[in-house]
């Protein structure tokens, strides 16, 4: 199990040994659920949902006026929205928890592809970490980072396929870890010595950005003849 990385602020050795536990990862992943890494119009997307099933919550478990009522319907609000982020899948494979079927996964990640190319919000997209590498394996999950195209509307579009996005990798059961920057924010919080795997980059931002990068199209391959035994013609 890989280390995990700590805000800054967590100092205590007691505290970060707990937070490098397998429950304090756990506990950390349902009470913050990405927020420290998203940014500024995720987060408000995130709240905002999880103010409307604390909500539809209380409407469903009593209606009544009492503190105890609310604070259940935002613990069950708060639940729910980390199940439909997904963030349980993806923290299963930072634990080790459970494997992948590897056609799964790249069948999966070849959908997604496809969906990127009609996100009109977008401006790029690529994953980063071990698979660019051809570092595959059956615990692997995918980092995938978007480049918000400037503007209100689109940040709050990409905001919502980020959304939408994670709840479909929730109910297929799909190890996925995405979040939405601009490119200042993916420069500031993705290192420059990462070998990216280009989804899209119509305009060429990230092909200018990153001196090594990996196409799509030659991760696919690669992927499906040296992990399926597969041949791409």
């Amino acid at each position: 199990m890989k280390q995990k990385k700590l805000p800054s602020f967590i100092r205590n050795p007691w505290l970060v040994e707990f937070f490098q536990s397998k429950p304090g990862r756990v506990l950390s992943n349902w009470v913050l659920q990405g927020m420290l890494y998203m940014n500024p119009v995720e987060v408000a997307v995130k709240l905002g949902l999880d103010v409307l099933l604390t909500v539809l919550w209380w409407l469903l478990i009593g209606q009544q006026p009492s503190a105890m009522i609310w604070l259940a319907a935002w613990f069950l609000a708060h639940t729910t929205n980390w199940l439909i982020n997904g963030q349980p899948v993806a923290m299963r494979r930072h634990l080790d928890w459970g494997r992948n079927d590897p056609r799964r996964f790249i069948d999966y990640i070849e959908t997604l592809e496809r969906r990127l190319q009609k996100q009109s919000c977008l401006a790029a997209a690529a994953s980063f970490g071990s698979l660019s590498k051809g570092g595959y394996k059956d615990t692997s999950d995918i980092d995938l980072r978007v480049v918000m195209r400037p503007g209100l509307v689109n940040h709050l579009r990409a905001a919502i396929f980020c959304v939408v996005e994670r709840l479909r990798a929730a109910i297929n059961w799909f190890p996925l870890d995405l979040y939405a920057f601009d490119l200042e924010e993916l420069l500031r919080k993705m290192s420059r010595e990462e070998i990216p795997v280009i989804f899209y980059d119509p305009d060429g931002m990230l092909a200018q950005t990153y001196k090594e990068r990996v196409s799509f199209p030659v991760f696919r391959a690669d992927f499906r003849r040296r992990v399926l035994g597969e041949t791409i013609s």
